[in-house]
């Protein structure tokens, strides 16, 4: 609290309970980060605001979601539990990790892995089955090779268009528990589904395999040196 910017004290009253959309009446409440509004909740706890003590020129930073600031965040600490979960199996073989920003920082993981002897072939979608365990709600995973851009979504795109076949690389793990604010992941939306939140995992493995790494052989460029073009002071 001492290196805080800006302090709010406050008391729950026991008893005391308002609906999120008590202002509005909409049956709405905030944008999500999967960039919906979310739905407003009944009674939740009325927090009373009781002294705000702030520094001479206090610092407030806010961001409004769904957006890639927002998301972004969201994102930083899922990365981490995956690499680290799947590192701890599989020393070496993933490279990177990238929570999508489409995927609100929390659906949509791309983990860009090296395939380097025989034995590593189908080792990325047992990574991805890990990525599953590290954090429940992810519903999607692209795997891509370590040639690929993993933060260049048109990179990505460009791998899931050319390095992949629908019928022979997508791996689908059905009523699974995903997260509750995917609209898709309803009764409604699927009347098999007994309870919101239960979704399809999905992979998509866009990683070539080991045995026709020539093949798919990226065209190569020369480096530039702009040193031949730029002053020193521009560089």
């Amino acid at each position: 609290i001492a290196r805080a910017e800006i302090v709010l004290e406050g008391e729950f009253r026991p008893g005391e309970y308002a609906d999120e959309d008590a202002l509005t009446g909409a049956g709405w409440a905030m944008p999500e980060f999967p960039g919906f509004v979310g739905k407003a909740q009944k009674q939740l706890p009325v927090l009373r605001i009781t002294g705000i003590t702030h520094r001479t020129k206090p610092i407030f930073q806010t961001l409004i979601g769904p957006g890639e600031e927002h998301v972004t965040l969201t994102g930083l600490p899922t990365e981490a539990s995956i690499f680290r979960l799947v590192e701890n199996a599989m020393p070496g073989f993933l490279q990177n990790v990238y929570m999508a920003s489409p995927g609100g920082g929390k659906y949509l993981a791309i983990l860009q892995v090296k395939k380097r002897v025989p034995s590593d072939e189908g080792r990325q979608r047992q990574a991805a089955i890990l990525a599953f365990a590290a954090f429940y709600e992810l519903k999607h995973v692209i795997l891509v090779d370590e040639d690929v851009d993993i933060y260049d979504m048109n990179d990505v795109m460009w791998a899931l268009t050319m390095r992949y076949q629908g019928d022979l690389d997508t791996i689908f793990i059905p009523g699974v528990r995903g997260h509750s604010l995917d609209p898709s992941s309803t009764p409604e939306y699927n009347p098999m589904l007994r309870d919101s939140g239960i979704c399809c995992k999905t992979i998509f493995d866009c990683t070539v395999p080991l045995d026709m790494k020539d093949r798919f052989q990226r065209s190569p460029f020369i480096d530039v040196d702009l040193g031949k073009f730029l002053s020193q002071e521009v560089l």
